[in-house]
């Protein structure tokens, strides 16, 4: 029996234990994933805030490369530098745009 998706009502998902999230890197890593797939998505300014919330949530977890490499793609990404606090932003972590 294949086990079912966790996103459909009635399905498995509903006994996930809704616990909040304690420990600041355990935030700082949602809000990466966040901004993952915003990027993903196309939403380069959602993903902007997300890197931010979890900047704030733990600094040290943005100087992480393959978060370095989530900058440079977002601001790669960003031809037309509609979101120049992103470039800046890659600029501060040393990233090239």
């Amino acid at each position: 029996m294949l086990p079912q998706c966790p996103e459909l009502p009635g399905t498995s998902a509903q006994f996930l234990p809704h616990r909040p999230l304690t420990h600041h890197w355990r935030r700082a890593a949602l809000w990466l994933e966040t901004a993952r797939a915003y990027s993903h998505q196309g939403r380069p300014a959602d993903g902007y805030q997300a890197l931010r919330i979890a900047e704030s949530c733990a600094a040290q977890d943005i100087r992480r490369p393959a978060v370095r490499e989530l900058v440079a793609d977002m601001a790669a990404r960003d031809r037309r530098r509609a979101l120049p606090e992103l470039h800046h932003f890659s600029r501060q972590l040393g990233v090239p745009a």
